[in-house]
């Protein structure tokens, strides 16, 4: 994979051709693989920023971008700027990695296997012991049919799954036990995960906030490069914000 292959994926996400999408500054377009998010997404690599509306908002998103720079855009009070009492929330930075299989730094550990239908009591008993904010965050269902765990002494501590998405990419969520972090049973299912989508030819993503160092730290540590930063802001909608 080269990195001209993860931009025309990007590109194919917001509905553009490569060279569209990587122009420097701002651009704002209608909601394509987003379909009926009732929200905006701001995708930023480099100089460029991609920002994804409904399709309702864009003619006056675009005004209200006008000359607005890059980094003015991509920060609270510039986002407020753009559609102001709609702002209900904004969720980020978050980092947005991928790797290939010839930067993939595989990490295997004793104890990781595929999840199967038997295992379910065992990945609810791990999902009652997280965060809801971080098990949600991993979104992991209960018949997830890509998913490693990590088991230590009969229980499940550790659990990654690679989910297929649009243009052959798989996306990766991961969860641990809060007990059990730092001591590498995330980055071991992580790993797994990766290695199964990558020998599927997949491109393989990985997503999380920038503000949660370990995490980033865990991908890089496997060969993941970044590739953009992003911002998800929750809108209200017109009626609500008046």
């Amino acid at each position: 994979m080269t990195t001209r292959r993860i931009d025309s994926v990007w590109a194919a996400f917001f509905g553009l051709s490569p060279p569209a999408f990587l122009q420097p500054g701002a651009q704002v377009v209608a909601h394509h693989q987003l379909g009926d998010y009732q929200g905006a997404w701001l995708f930023r690599r480099h100089t460029s920023l991609c920002l994804s509306v409904p399709p309702e908002l864009v003619e006056g998103t675009r005004s209200a971008v006008g000359r607005r720079t890059v980094e003015e855009l991509f920060e609270e009070t510039g986002i407020r700027a753009l559609w102001g009492a709609r702002v209900r929330q904004i969720i980020g930075p978050a980092y947005q990695g991928y790797v290939e299989s010839k930067q993939f730094r595989h990490w295997p550990h004793p104890g990781i296997r595929l999840l199967v239908p038997s295992d379910r009591v065992a990945l609810q008993q791990l999902a009652d012991a997280c965060e809801v904010g971080a098990w949600e965050a991993a979104s992991i269902a209960p018949d997830e049919p890509h998913a490693f765990g990590c088991f230590v002494h009969d229980r499940l501590i550790a659990v990654a799954r690679s989910r297929p998405g649009w243009e052959g990419t798989a996306h990766i969520g991961v969860a641990t036990h809060p007990a059990r972090r730092g001591q590498g049973y995330g980055r071991a299912v992580v790993s797994a995960a990766t290695a199964q989508a990558l020998e599927a030819g997949r491109i393989v993503l990985y997503q999380t906030l920038v503000a949660n160092a370990p995490s980033v730290a865990l991908a890089t540590r496997l060969g993941y490069e970044p590739y953009a930063t992003h911002l998800a802001v929750h809108l209200a909608s017109s009626d609500a914000a008046n």
